[in-house]
């Protein structure tokens, strides 16, 4: 059944929306750049599948502005992002016609995403390959692209951020008997995620 588009009004000076009235009724909020999509205008006759089409396209649109908001604060893997659009109730085409564009503009790459946060905890919290491997993974970055991001630091490196780690902790064992100084070094960097010939490296 056709619909007859009766008035298209601006939501602000400064709005990128547009008020879409059907038949002499409001119809929808829409985003300003599908009414030249899609040939919008007074007096145009629109079927339903149309209708349906744009009503896709401007969730598509508005999940796109979501998700760009998001980024000026933080980066995200491709996960956290899904994530973060599942929770605002945006639906699956928007979700991954969103994805799309933002992985081929270069704003979700995962491979990037994973090597600065690496990066990042070699600065400020060493962690072992082990514990860095985990958290990467359960941001949902794939096994493949954790190895390969991974396979960079070598065992002298991993010691080195071992060595770092308990330097900053050390200190607060000075009063402790030599024994439970090194039991509580080991435990705190065996959470660190360093392997036991680290640790014991370290240790000694």
């Amino acid at each position: 059944m056709k619909k007859t588009i009766t008035d298209i009004q601006l939501e602000g000076k400064h709005s990128s929306r547009r008020s879409l009235f059907l038949d002499g009724e409001l119809f929808s909020s829409v985003d300003a750049s599908l009414i030249t999509k899609f040939g919008l205008r007074i007096g145009l006759e629109i079927e339903e599948d149309t209708l349906q089409k744009l009503i896709q396209e401007d969730e598509a649109a508005r999940a796109k502005s979501y998700a760009f908001d998001l980024l000026l604060s933080r980066s995200y893997s491709k996960r956290q992002m899904m994530d973060k659009l599942k929770r605002k109730g945006y639906g699956q085409h928007a979700i991954d016609a969103t994805l799309e564009r933002l992985e081929q503009l270069g704003y979700i790459k995962d491979e990037t995403y994973a090597q600065d946060w690496v990066d990042s905890r070699r600065r400020s919290k060493p962690r072992g390959k082990r514990m860095l491997k985990y958290e990467l993974m359960n941001k949902g970055i794939d096994k493949t692209t954790v190895d390969r991001v991974l396979e960079d630091i070598d065992d002298e490196e991993e010691a080195g951020l071992a060595l770092q780690a308990a330097q900053k902790q050390v200190s607060r064992y000075w009063s402790l008997p030599p024994d439970v100084a090194k039991r509580r070094l080991h435990s705190f960097l065996l959470r660190r995620g360093f392997d036991y010939e680290t640790i014991q490296r370290v240790i000694e």
